[in-house]
């Protein structure tokens, strides 16, 4: 998430405004915070409602896609506060087009269960 440097955001206008006897220039904290973090916060929150429909082995799959050598390395390098961009960024197209088959195949499970009222669980595809 976007607390470390969400906090130093925080901080610049806190002191700024003290500094300046001014209390509206904390209003600057939102619109900072917002033109640094929304869009990785909006991206984070689309990928946390995928990642919440999908099972156990779904999830391992997952893992198994990411927990590579190559994109540890790159990742144990990205920047903290903007995991999802940083993940986004070190899979490339074949890491991309894994997920989606991953997640792709849960969505096709999801929707013939609810067709055939049984649990995705029972599905296999």
């Amino acid at each position: 998430m976007t607390s470390v440097a969400g906090a130093v955001v925080a901080a610049r206008w806190v002191s700024e405004s003290l500094r300046l006897d001014d209390s509206n220039l904390l209003g600057n904290y939102q619109r900072e915070w917002e033109a640094q973090f929304l869009r990785e916060m909006k991206t984070m929150m689309r990928l946390r409602g995928v990642f919440r429909k999908l099972s156990n082995s779904d999830l391992d799959a997952l893992v198994a896609t990411i927990a590579t050598p190559r994109i540890l390395r790159r990742l144990s390098k990205s920047d903290f506060d903007f995991h999802a961009s940083a993940l986004l960024g070190v899979l490339g197209i074949q890491g991309l087009a894994r997920i989606a088959r991953v997640v792709a195949s849960s969505e096709v499970r999801s929707l013939l269960s609810e067709s055939r009222g049984t649990s995705p669980a029972q599905q296999s595809i």
